[in-house]
């Protein structure tokens, strides 16, 4: 905050420079030029005034006593209206050149703070000394209280910017923390109400479902199931869904489905990160405690597999970062969803070859043995199974399982836009 005064009364002095310098500078040329020809009307009047003088007296019209007289007060005529017109001149080059002016230098700052904030973002300012005590409290009361000042900013910015998703998304996640199922729900409502479909929309979508989820005490209600389905169609994996649908199906005692909304979180984070820890450290679990329920998840000898060679296209090597990953999978034509896929490191170096049969399989009671056709492809990305824009790809036409003789050859070149 200090350091946004700072640099915000540096611009007001260069601004104020922009006025101020000009104003010292100013030499007021053309009044000037009107004043020089008003004082030289006033010289040829009082010549043309002296020299009728001079003629009425040689024409013996005056004496010369009265010569004396009517000269002396044409001369003092003279020098009054000289002294005059200097006097206005100047009035005028201060009023007119100089005045109004510096009374702008305070009109200025006044004015810019004003409306500053009225229409700024002066209220913001608050919001970074919020961030930071929240990073220097000691006890749990201390960090509710700051949470609880943070989401009545949140909200109190929400209501002047209706339409900011970002501070919405926001709000509502922090009013899930504090357990104010409610506030979250209205916020996330409002949000989804105001955006068009998308994976945006998803995502808010998915953040009201758990909402919900919560204040029912874990119920999953009709109107929960429908919102999760408006989610899924415009993004089948969206990752709080998934988590929301794992919950359910655990709380059902079935744990082939939870395993299997978890591996499909695990398509969509980084391998190293702790969230992918976290799943995997589920799913073993579960695998472990319940290995009779998992034994189809093998791939029997006899199981359909297909190999996928990538290479990568030269044009797009140089939009490969370090910290991008290789997705392979295979899929069923009419959805979106992997049957199998394989989430790597990315590749020393291309080609590499891949092989993706039902040991593969990501979703539960669906693998390569339940499709006819598929489509494979392969994706570079920093996301997951969801292509993001920057990805750059490559997939292959539909084809028969059961009529491919071979690999699959894939090159990598396509930007996902």
């Amino acid at each position: 905050m200090n350091t946004f005064i700072l640099y915000s009364m540096l611009l007001l002095v260069v601004a104020l420079l922009f006025i101020l310098v000009p104003v010292l500078c100013y030499k007021p040329t053309e009044k000037a030029a009107d004043s020089d020809i008003r004082k030289q009307k006033n010289i040829d009047v009082f010549q043309q005034s002296l020299a009728d003088l001079q003629q009425d007296q040689a024409e013996g019209l005056i004496s010369s006593e009265d010569f004396v007289r009517l000269k002396t007060e044409l001369e003092r005529s003279f020098l009054r209206d000289m002294e005059d017109e200097e006097q206005r001149h100047q009035t005028l080059t201060m009023k007119s050149g100089k005045v109004l002016p510096l009374l702008s230098l305070l009109f200025v700052p006044i004015f810019s703070f004003a409306l500053y904030q009225v229409v700024g973002s002066a209220r913001d300012l608050a919001l970074p000394g919020i961030l930071a005590e929240l990073q220097t409290v000691e006890t749990e009361a201390e960090q509710l209280a700051l949470l609880t000042e943070l989401a009545d900013f949140l909200q109190a910015r929400f209501e002047r910017q209706e339409d900011d998703v970002q501070n919405g998304y926001m709000l509502g996640t922090l009013y899930l923390e504090l357990d104010r199922y409610q506030d979250a729900i209205d916020t996330f409502r409002q949000l989804a109400d105001g955006m068009d479909a998308g994976m945006d929309k998803a995502t808010v979508l998915g953040q009201l479902a758990q909402s919900l989820f919560l204040q029912s005490e874990s119920e999953m209600t009709p109107e929960i199931r429908n919102i999760t389905d408006q989610a899924l169609v415009m993004n089948p994996n969206e990752y709080a869904v998934m988590s929301l649908l794992a919950m359910d199906a655990l709380l059902n005692e079935d744990i082939v489905g939870a395993v299997g909304y978890w591996r499909r979180q695990l398509l969509q984070v980084n391998a190293g990160n702790r969230d992918a820890a976290v799943l995997r450290d589920r799913i073993t679990r579960a695998e472990t405690m319940f290995p009779d329920l998992f034994e189809g998840d093998t791939a029997a000898p006899d199981g359909p597999s297909v190999t996928v060679i990538v290479d990568i296209d030269e044009s797009v090597v140089d939009r490969v970062t370090d910290d991008m990953r290789l997705f392979v999978f295979a899929r069923n034509p009419a959805m979106p969803a992997p049957l199998a896929a394989e989430n790597l490191p990315l590749p020393a170096s291309f080609p590499i070859e891949i092989t993706l049969d039902n040991t593969k399989s990501m979703i539960a009671g669906m693998n390569l043995s339940t499709a006819t056709d598929v489509i494979v492809g392969a994706r570079l990305t920093r996301g997951g199974a969801t292509a993001e824009s920057g990805d750059i790809q490559a997939l292959s036409d539909a084809f028969s399982l059961a009529d491919q003789q071979g690999p699959v050859s894939l090159t990598i070149k396509d930007i996902v836009p």
